[in-house]
């Protein structure tokens, strides 16, 4: 039995994979859950889900009518109006490869060596790895499609949840208001408007407003309000200035993150925090209690083991992971705005 540990002088793949598996890839994982605020919080929290064809989620679109206040022997209202559906989300899969070459076998060809090549592999497949999450959370990727409506296999971005015309887990906004993300804003114009200052300059006169705006809107009817609120650098010292200009001393983000190493301020007391994926000009505004990670038990950053492709001279395995990020309450998840900053 593979125990993970390479003696000798022969060289066991079997081993080599166990290694991989027991010491390699938990790191891999943990690595990758600190590179960005999202990742941690999504990544991190990532719950497993029941196999199938899709993840089924349910999602309220409406109160119960059969609920109200009675006397007596007044009659009760038994009607099973429909108040909630089920979004379908496909599962999107990611993958990386690790490959050892026949001839980097060969002058490498004492287990100390290839250990030491395995960890730089490894080790270039979590930075590919962390790159590719990070930027997918917002939508960023050429193998994703960027129509409005659903497609198999393809993962859910942020950007898609405050979209207010995509289809998402199977339900059109067109014909269900309620199904639309919170809010999705272009606040060019708003800025242009302000004066003949730097655009930069303009917006930190009133981001405390557009900011006010994404709070608003977040919690309405309800009053839900979002966990966290993420900008890249440039938006982050936009309201960093602003503080400065109205002489407000900016409360620094909770302890966790700053031992996480994230650049974080308060907002309204709600950690204000730096993703340096998060695309220029742009902010989102999330609660995480609508919004979740799922994975299949199976496929969560999984090595398959080594093996050797028929038409190459090499041992092959895959990092593989399968899962998808599962709304449940479209209007409370995720709100965005565009056209912010995206230089000084």
């Amino acid at each position: 039995m593979a125990t993970g540990k390479i003696t000798g002088s022969a060289i066991d793949y079997t081993s080599l994979g166990a290694l991989t598996k027991e010491q390699y890839v938990p790191k891999l994982v943990d690595n990758i859950k600190k590179k960005s605020v999202l990742l941690s919080r999504f990544l991190g929290k990532s719950k497993p889900n029941a196999s199938g064809n899709q993840i089924h989620q349910p999602v309220e679109h409406a109160d119960s009518s059969s609920i109200g206040f009675y006397k007596g022997y007044d009659e009760l209202n038994v009607d099973p109006a429909e108040f909630s559906k089920s979004a379908k989300y496909s599962w999107a899969q990611a993958y990386a490869s690790v490959s050892i070459s026949g001839y980097e076998e060969r002058v490498n060809d004492n287990p100390e060596k290839l250990i030491d090549l395995l960890g730089a592999k490894m080790k270039n497949a979590e930075k590919s790895l962390s790159k590719k999450f990070s930027e997918i959370m917002y939508g960023i990727d050429v193998d994703q499609d960027n129509d409005e409506t659903d497609s198999a296999d393809v993962f859910v971005s942020l950007k898609d949840v405050a979209s207010q015309s995509k289809t998402l887990g199977g339900i059109a906004p067109g014909s269900n208001a309620w199904w639309k993300g919170a809010f999705d804003t272009d606040k060019d114009a708003t800025i242009n408007a302000i004066g003949s200052g730097s655009y930069f300059d303009n917006c930190s006169t009133i981001i405390d407003e557009i900011f006010r705006e994404g709070w608003e809107a977040m919690s309405k009817d309800s009053g839900d309000k979002p966990s966290l609120i993420v900008v890249p650098q440039v938006v982050f010292d936009c309201y960093e200035q602003h503080l400065s200009d109205k002489k407000r001393t900016p409360t620094m983000g909770a302890g966790e993150m700053a031992d996480a190493g994230f650049t974080a301020m308060k907002y309204r007391g709600v950690d204000l925090v730096v993703d340096p994926s998060c695309p220029k000009g742009e902010a989102y505004f999330i609660n995480e209690e609508f919004l979740r990670m799922m994975h299949n038990r199976k496929a969560n950053f999984t090595f398959s083991g080594f093996k050797n492709p028929v038409t190459q001279d090499a041992k092959t395995g895959h990092i593989l992971w399968m899962g998808q990020l599962v709304c449940s309450n479209r209007a409370k998840a995720v709100g965005r705005f565009h056209g912010l900053p995206q230089d000084y």
